[in-house]
C-alpha cells in the first residue's frame, strides 16, 4: 500500500476564490469512496463511454469497473480537501473532482 503523499504535485492555473489549487498525488489504495462517491465516478464512466467509446454499452458499467477507469492519477486539493480522479485516454486526460465529504483516506490493515 502507498504512502498517501507521494510527490507535493503543484498546479499553475488559478483556482476557486483566488487560491492557486495544491495537489497532493495519493495512491488509489489509500482512498475509500463513500456511496455517493462511488454513484459520482459511476455517472462520470458512462459519460465518459458515452462521448470517447460510443460502441460500449455503459449500462453494464458497474460501479467497480468505473472506479477502475478513473485511478490512474489521484490528487487530494489541500484547499478544499477534494479528491480529482483522472483516467489516462490515449489523447487526453480526464479529471473527475470528488467533494470531501465524498471521500477519505483508508485506515487500518489491508483489504483481503
Amino acid at each position: 500500500m502507498g504512502g498517501m503523499h507521494q510527490s507535493g504535485c503543484q498546479a499553475s492555473f488559478p483556482g476557486s476564490f483566488g487560491l492557486e489549487p495544491k495537489l497532493h498525488q495519493i495512491d488509489y489504495e489509500d482512498v475509500a469512496l463513500s456511496r455517493e462517491g462511488a454513484r459520482l465516478v459511476h455517472a462520470g464512466a458512462k459519460a465518459v463511454m458515452r462521448r470517447y467509446m460510443p460502441g460500449a454499452d455503459c449500462e453494464k458499467l458497474t460501479r467497480a469497473q468505473a472506479v477502475a477507469m478513473f485511478v490512474d492519477q489521484l490528487f487530494w486539493e489541500e484547499h478544499s480537501g477534494g479528491l480529482i480522479m483522472c483516467a489516462d485516454l490515449p489523447d487526453t486526460s480526464l479529471c473527475l473532482p470528488i467533494p470531501r465529504k465524498h471521500w477519505s483516506v483508508r485506515t487500518g490493515g489491508a483489504v483481503q
